[in-house]
C-alpha cells in the first residue's frame, strides 16, 4: 500500500510539474482538475515540490533583450567535472549548465547578443585547464521551450511593465494583489498588464526544478542527425508530450531535444520511436545527472535592469 501511495504521489508531482511548465500561473483548482486530485492534496504536493526546489519564475523571451544567438555546447573534461561546471556556471550568458553521462559530460546552453559575444564565451571555456574539447550547435529555430515564446508582438515596455517583470522573476505565482501592492497599481491593472505581456509573447512564466533530476523527474538530452526530408522528425518532436524542449540546429546535430518523465521506461520508448523514423540517421543521448545552473530569469533580468 505504501509503495502504491508513493507511485501515486510521484505521478501527481510529475503531472503538476508539467502543468506548471506549460503555464506557471495555473490556479490550484485548474491543477486539481488536470491531475485528478483534490485541491487540498494538490496544495500539499505543491508545498512538497517547493521544499524540494521547485520554482515558478518569469523570463523574457530571448529576442526581447537582444539574445539572438542561442547555443548548445558540450565539453569534454579531464578529471572531475564539477569544478569546471561551477566555473562555467559563472558565465553571465550561460542559462543552463548540467553534468551528464557520456564522453562529453558537461552540457551548457547559453544566449548571446551577437556571434562575437558567443566566440568570447567559447574562448573562456576553451581556456579552462581541464577542458579538452568543445562541440557547438547553434539553435536555428526553437520548436518547443518553456522560456521561448511561440509568437512575439512588438510591445514597448514602460517602467510599470519592468517593475512587474522584476517581481515575477522572483515569484511567478505571486498574486495580483501582491503584484499590485509592489508596483502601486490596482489588482485589475496588474492583471491586465501581465496578461498583455504573456499574450504578446514577451513574457513566459514556467516551473523549473533546482538540481535537475529527482525521484519524480528524469531528463535525457537527445542529439539527432537527419537525412532527407526532416518534416517527420519535426512533427514527432512537436507532437510528443514527453519532449519538453526541441530545436532545429546547425553544427553537430540537426535537432536537439530534451525528454523528461517520472521513469526511464517511457523515455526509452520515445528514443526508440525516434530511432524508428526513417529520416533519423543517427541519435546520441545523454542523461542529466546534476543541473548546476538553470537560471533564465536572472540572466535576462540583469540585461533588463541596464
Amino acid at each position: 500500500m505504501a509503495s502504491d501511495a508513493v507511485r501515486d504521489g510521484s505521478r501527481i508531482d510529475a503531472a503538476l510539474m508539467r502543468a506548471l511548465q506549460a503555464d506557471g500561473r495555473t490556479s490550484i483548482s485548474e491543477l486539481a482538475a488536470t491531475v485528478g486530485a483534490s485541491r487540498d492534496l494538490v496544495s500539499q504536493r505543491l508545498q512538497r515540490l517547493h521544499r524540494d526546489g521547485l520554482r515558478v519564475v518569469a523570463a523574457l523571451d530571448p529576442g526581447v533583450v537582444g539574445h539572438h544567438v542561442l547555443v548548445h555546447t558540450m565539453l569534454a573534461v579531464d578529471g572531475p567535472v564539477r569544478p569546471v561546471a561551477q566555473l562555467v556556471a559563472e558565465l553571465p550568458d550561460a542559462v543552463f549548465v548540467s553534468m551528464t553521462s557520456g564522453a562529453l559530460p558537461l552540457v551548457v546552453e547559453s544566449r548571446h547578443g551577437s556571434v562575437t559575444e558567443l566566440h568570447e564565451a567559447l574562448d573562456v571555456m576553451r581556456r579552462l585547464p581541464s577542458v579538452r574539447r568543445v562541440r557547438v550547435s547553434t539553435y536555428a529555430e526553437v520548436l518547443k521551450g518553456f522560456f521561448v515564446s511561440k509568437r512575439r508582438d512588438e510591445v514597448a515596455l514602460d517602467a510599470l511593465d519592468r517593475a512587474l517583470i522584476a517581481e515575477l522573476q522572483q515569484d511567478g505565482r505571486a498574486s495580483y494583489r501582491a503584484l499590485a501592492d509592489a508596483v502601486h497599481l490596482s489588482p485589475s491593472s496588474a492583471r491586465a498588464r501581465v496578461h498583455r505581456l504573456i499574450d504578446a509573447g514577451v513574457l513566459r512564466i514556467s516551473a523549473i526544478q533546482a538540481g535537475g533530476p529527482s525521484p519524480n523527474r528524469l531528463a535525457i538530452g537527445i542529439g539527432i542527425t537527419a537525412v532527407g526530408d526532416t518534416a517527420p522528425i519535426r512533427d514527432y518532436l512537436l507532437g510528443s508530450s514527453a519532449i519538453d524542449f526541441a530545436a532545429r540546429s546547425h553544427g553537430v546535430f540537426d535537432f536537439i531535444a530534451t525528454v523528461s518523465g517520472p521513469a526511464s521506461a517511457p523515455l526509452l520508448d520515445v528514443i526508440e520511436e525516434l530511432r524508428s523514423i526513417e529520416q533519423v540517421s543517427a541519435l546520441e543521448s545523454w542523461t542529466h545527472y546534476d543541473v548546476i545552473k538553470e537560471d533564465y530569469a536572472r540572466t535576462l533580468g540583469r540585461i533588463l535592469a541596464r
